[in-house]
């Protein structure tokens, strides 16, 4: 019973961070479920299509199912807290939704310079990669800001990967904070949304190179579908 309550307070103590953990995961799941969703989006948009749409096609029906699988079975991690699980599973999820993102990016524009015989399929799979660039870059984000916030945290002299606002104000109400889903949320959305980070500031070079990805995939999205819209392309 004094074992049971023992494990019961260290849950508790645990629970911002391991409800946080659980909240990024959710952006992988939902990044997953769009991947799928894009991909059926794409094959719909070109019924005849070339022989690279054919190749991306191929390679997305692989790459599709297998970052969705990855995803849940992290999610059976996080539920059971299998910590020893959780992070390599976390860590193979984000590569191969990385990947599955990557590859949509690819197929979308490949699809732009085809013939499209439903054009309506091509808008939707364009705003899908864009909402699945914010999901992926929500755990990203988490995945390499979140150790170091833990290490500053415990007192460590160091500096963690992004520098939140609230942790630069001297005020009561936010003495030991600690960035939650929607910080991440908002930094992703913020990024995608202005090409660029504003607020909060990256400090590190990992961080930095996923904005720049991140921003990368956003301008594609948008460039090939003004090119289109212009007439430029085809």
């Amino acid at each position: 019973m004094i074992g049971y309550m023992s494990q019961l307070h260290t849950v508790n103590a645990r629970a911002p961070g391991y409800l946080t953990a659980g909240g990024i995961l959710a952006s992988l799941v939902v990044a997953s479920v769009l991947d799928l969703a894009t991909a059926q989006s794409l094959s719909r948009t070109d019924l005849s299509p070339s022989h690279a749409v054919k190749l991306f096609q191929i390679l997305d029906m692989y790459a599709s199912p297998v970052a969705f699988i990855a995803s849940v079975l992290t999610l059976l991690c996080w539920a059971a807290r299998a910590r020893k699980w959780f992070r390599p599973m976390f860590d193979l999820t984000l590569a191969l939704s990385m990947i599955a993102l990557l590859d949509n990016v690819v197929g979308l524009v490949l699809c732009l310079f085809d013939k499209q015989e439903n054009p309506a399929f091509l808008l939707l799979s364009a705003a899908l990669v864009y909402v699945e660039n914010i999901a992926v870059f929500v755990a990203f984000y988490w995945r390499f800001d979140h150790p170091f916030q833990q290490r500053v945290a415990e007192g460590e002299e160091t500096h963690p990967g992004i520098l939140f606002p609230h942790s630069t104000m001297q005020m009561k109400s936010l003495e030991g904070w600690r960035p939650a889903v929607i910080d991440y949320v908002f930094l992703s959305f913020n990024t995608s949304s202005t090409f660029g980070p504003t607020l909060p500031v990256p400090l590190r070079g990992s961080i930095q190179l996923g904005m720049m990805l991140q921003v990368a995939v956003a301008m594609t999205v948008l460039v090939m579908l003004a090119a289109r819209a212009i007439g430029l392309i085809g």
